[in-house]
């Protein structure tokens, strides 16, 4: 038996009302979480607490330790551009951050964050050595 595989591509569209600081902070340079009144931290954010109340954005900045990642070789379609990377998971204070990376990082690793374009023009966090 051979079953003939199909190209499947996926266009969302993204409600971004109530997280537009989060996406405009992309192009600029910044990214945030959000904490509401109760303690409770989101990454990614969210506008509105389980709790009910509204939550406060917070750039999230300095050094995160990376917790996990994986290397990407086999480029999905509209990733043609695209050279091996990492996709990291790394930990900023009470948050868990995922990027990429274009270098070698390691469980354990300090990184920091950035933001910047992909080679398909889409904004995108980064992380980098130290």
């Amino acid at each position: 038996m051979i079953i003939e595989s199909r190209e499947l591509r996926l266009k969302h569209r993204i409600p971004v009302v109530k997280t537009e600081k989060f996406w405009k902070g992309l192009e600029g340079g910044r990214v945030y979480k959000t904490i509401c009144k109760c303690g409770r931290s989101y990454y990614p954010p969210r506008a509105d607490c389980i709790c009910g109340n509204q939550t406060e954005w917070v750039e999230i900045t300095g050094k995160g330790v990376v917790e996990c990642f994986t290397v990407v070789y086999s480029m999905p379609s509209g990733y043609e551009w695209s050279k091996p990377y990492r996709i990291v998971v790394a930990r900023f204070g009470d948050v868990r951050v995922m990027g990429w990376s274009e270098e070698d990082v390691f469980v354990g690793d300090e990184v920091s964050l950035y933001t910047a374009k992909d080679g398909s023009g889409i904004w995108k966090i980064w992380f980098r050595k130290g």
